[in-house]
C-alpha cells in the first residue's frame, strides 16, 4: 500500500500543470465495506454509509466535517463523527499540501445498547491533486487517539469529475486494525 501511495504521489507530482483549481466546499455520500481485526485470525466484517464535507473559509483554511455509521456482524454498529479544521497549500500549480486537525466521537451499539462511547483526536496530511481535467487523487496519513489509544491509517481517494459541479470517487483506507474500502459521490457547491 506504501508504495502503491508513493507511486501516485510521484505521478501527482510530475503531472503537467492544468487549469482546474481544487475546491474545499463539497459535500461527499458514500458507501464503504470495512474489515475489522479483532484479534489473530478474528476479523469481523461491516459495511455503511457516510457523510462528510468541507466549506471553504479563506484562500488556505477549510471547516471540516462528517457522520459515519457501520453495521457489523454480531449485531455491532459504529457511529462516529468528526468536526474539525483544514490548511492546504499548494506544492505545486496542480497538487496542494492539506492538513486537518478534528474533534472525534465514537459510540459502540451491541444489540442496540451503547457499550462504548468514547472521544478524542484526529490528525492528517497528505497531498491532493488533479492528474487531468477530470481525474484527481489524494493521499493521507492519518493518526486518531481515543482515549489514549492511537491508530494510524493511510487513505488514498480518486475522484472522477462528471462535471464541475459532480464527481464519482473510489477509497481505501489501511490501518493498524482496519481495512475499508468504498464508493462516493461528492458536490462542488461553489461551482
Amino acid at each position: 500500500m506504501f508504495r502503491f501511495m508513493s507511486i501516485a504521489m510521484l505521478a501527482m507530482c510530475a503531472a503537467p500543470a492544468l487549469a482546474e483549481e481544487l475546491s474545499y466546499s463539497y459535500i461527499d455520500l458514500g458507501y464503504e465495506a470495512v474489515e475489522f481485526d479483532v484479534a489473530p485470525g478474528l476479523n469481523v466484517d461491516g459495511d455503511g454509509f457516510a457523510i462528510g464535507g468541507s466549506f471553504e473559509g479563506g484562500d488556505s483554511w477549510n471547516v471540516i466535517a462528517g457522520y459515519g455509521s457501520t453495521n457489523f456482524d454480531f449485531s455491532v454498529d459504529l457511529n462516529e463523527f468528526i468536526i474539525g479544521a483544514g490548511y492546504h497549500t499548494p506544492i505545486s500549480d496542480q497538487v496542494d499540501f492539506v492538513a486537518e486537525l478534528a474533534y472525534v466521537g465514537i459510540d459502540v451499539e451491541v444489540l442496540g445498547t451503547s457499550v462504548l462511547d468514547d472521544d478524542g483526536i484526529g490528525a492528517s496530511v497528505g497531498l491532493r491533486g488533479m492528474m487531468s481535467d477530470v481525474v484527481e487523487l489524494s493521499g493521507s496519513i492519518n493518526y486518531v487517539d481515543l482515549g489514549g489509544s492511537g491508530e494510524t491509517s493511510f487513505d488514498a481517494d480518486a475522484w472522477f469529475n462528471l462535471s464541475p459541479a459532480f464527481a464519482l470517487g473510489i477509497n481505501a483506507g489501511f490501518g493498524d486494525d482496519v481495512t475499508s474500502y468504498g464508493v462516493g459521490v461528492r458536490w462542488y457547491f461553489n461551482n
